[in-house]
């Protein structure tokens, strides 16, 4: 076994860990803000002030990518001369253009102060601008803009760069979405569907911040995707890091709904795509779109004839220059092919998305078990003192079970420490399957002990589901190498939190351990309840 880990670097990783976690939430936020504004000029502005505030400058120009004339021209500035506004250079396929393509902030001037393109700068005049960093503004592998910040007041870290850069593809995405919204509102056939679509924009975003489990958080999204382009059906896949491999995690709009089911819950286990294999494959190596109108005709696809594909529209989910992950989107409802515009919104939410599945996966990982799977001791605690208010508040009851693995230490010491990892997995594997998904609460309390909380439970509801995964574990046979088949028991303390005023988190989870020492002195494997608090 490794030994401990130094106090320092583990603080100093707990301190990292938590200033993500801080930027991540932030960029949230962020991306809220920048999607509920629509008028172009209060984008801008926005933009602008957010740059100012983590870059701590008082110059800051945006400057916009004008497609149709590929000229890059100045759209709005503080601390700078109003003259500046209209400048325009052009967007030349040279080193500048590839150093904005690859959308990481950089320095325009060397360690003296002077022009790193002095032929460009001097040429335009874009001295006036000010600015010793530019921080491109790219989505899907376009230049939407630039962001041009003058000297800082302090040195920033790799961490403000990483920030700063994240912030500004959430404004590439916000900005591309502001010009579909202009381009939108002068289609008038379209205007009612284009205006859904980015009022649905709008409403992703929020309910991202509002959802964190993951699988919930991809149902959703992959719902609101769905409905943007009124879609039939789709799928959203994420990279497996181990075998680099996307791999399907939620469906939608499958003929059999069980099939369905099944997929979402992880009971079936679907095909994996490498980089380059299909369309999603490519998707994933090139990091940007790809739009089908003909599947029958198109060589990347896989599986046209059972699939009953006739379109489809895939778009990566990308957060920190790497793809997380992709959304397949499929067959129109009113037949036809996805257009450039259902493109362009899915690429919007697709920017919001991949930024929330990030900070949920990471929020996962910090109250997670990496063995189990189910939550740490601390955030369980956490989720009974909310549970024990709720219960107080609503007048519903909560009922509480201590449960532990019988002779654990016998299984550790005479097979090793893999075999009682395999028990203790297998074991939480039961519980998941015993609890209800979205309600009950599970954690890893200790070595070889879990606890649960029945939230809207009563005692004797609590002693059935002890009884019924109790049941179910004495049947667990758990294959811990060399021939040697375990059979595997626990014994269970459920205990309900009482009505006096006395009872407490702390008083109901002893009288579940004093349940639980009770099932151990009369022979183990089996449930005992302890008694309710009740008033004098």
């Amino acid at each position: 076994m490794a030994g401990p880990q130094d106090p320092d670097e583990l603080r100093a990783q707990v301190s990292a860990l938590d200033n993500r976690v801080f930027d991540l939430q932030a960029l949230l936020k962020a991306g809220e803000a920048l999607h509920n504004k629509t008028e172009v000029a209060a984008l801008y502005e926005l933009v602008i002030a957010m740059v100012r505030e983590r870059a701590v400058t008082d110059q800051v120009a945006l400057l916009v990518h004008d497609e149709e004339t590929r000229t890059m021209g100045v759209a709005q500035q503080v601390g700078l001369s109003e003259e500046i506004v209209g400048m325009r250079f052009p967007a030349d396929d040279g080193i500048l253009w590839r150093l904005l393509l690859a959308g990481e902030p950089l320095s325009i001037v060397d360690t003296v102060g002077q022009p790193r393109f002095p032929e460009l700068f001097n040429r335009y005049g874009l001295e006036a601008l000010g600015g010793v960093i530019w921080i491109p503004m790219v989505i899907s592998g376009r230049v939407v803009g630039v962001l041009s910040v003058g000297v800082p007041k302090r040195v920033l870290t790799d961490a403000d760069r990483w920030f700063l850069g994240a912030l500004a593809r959430q404004a590439a995405g916000a900005i591309s979405r502001s010009r579909l919204y202009t381009s939108i509102a002068s289609a008038r056939k379209d205007l009612n569907r284009s205006l859904h679509n980015l009022s649905m924009l709008f409403d992703v975003t929020r309910a991202l911040g509002a959802v964190s489990d993951l699988t919930a958080l991809l149902k959703l999204i992959l719902n609101r995707a769905i409905g943007a382009v009124d879609a039939e059906k789709g799928s959203l896949m994420l990279l497996d890091e181990s075998s680099d491999e996307l791999v399907i995690r939620v469906v939608q709009g499958l003929p059999d709904p069980e099939v369905e089911r099944r997929i979402n819950e992880g009971e079936i286990q679907c095909r994996r795509f490498k980089r380059g294999e299909g369309v999603a494959g490519k998707v994933l190596e090139s990091r940007t779109t790809h739009r089908v109108g003909d599947v029958g005709i198109d060589e990347d696809f896989k599986d046209r004839e059972s699939s009953h594909v006739q379109s489809i529209l895939c778009v990566p989910l990308e957060v920190d220059d790497e793809v997380i992950g992709v959304i397949n989107i499929t067959n129109r409802r009113e037949g036809g092919v996805f257009a450039a515009e259902d493109e362009s919104i899915l690429e919007a939410l697709a920017n919001q998305a991949a930024v929330a599945i990030a900070r949920t996966r990471l929020y996962e990982a910090a109250i997670t078990d990496g063995l189990t799977g189910l939550y740490i001791r601390r955030f369980v605690m956490h989720r009974l003192q909310k549970e024990v208010r709720r219960s107080r508040r609503y007048d519903t009851p909560l009922s509480i079970v201590m449960c532990d693995i019988d002779h654990f230490k016998r299984v550790n010491d005479t097979y090793g420490h893999p075999a009682g990892d395999a028990v203790i997995i297998a074991v939480a594997k039961a519980i998941r399957t015993a609890l209800r998904q979205d309600v009950d609460v599970a954690g890893r309390y200790g070595g070889e002990e879990f606890l649960l909380l029945l939230p809207q439970t009563g005692s004797e509801g609590a002693r059935k589901v002890a009884e019924r995964l109790r049941a179910a574990i004495e049947e667990t046979r758990v294959d811990v190498g060399d021939g040697h088949i375990l059979q595997v028991t626990m014994s269970f303390g459920v205990t309900q939190l009482g009505e006096s005023d006395q009872a407490s988190a702390e008083s109901v989870l002893k009288r579940a351990d004093d349940a639980l020492y009770e099932s151990k002195d009369n022979g183990r494997n089996r449930v005992s309840v302890g008694a309710v608090d009740e008033p004098h």
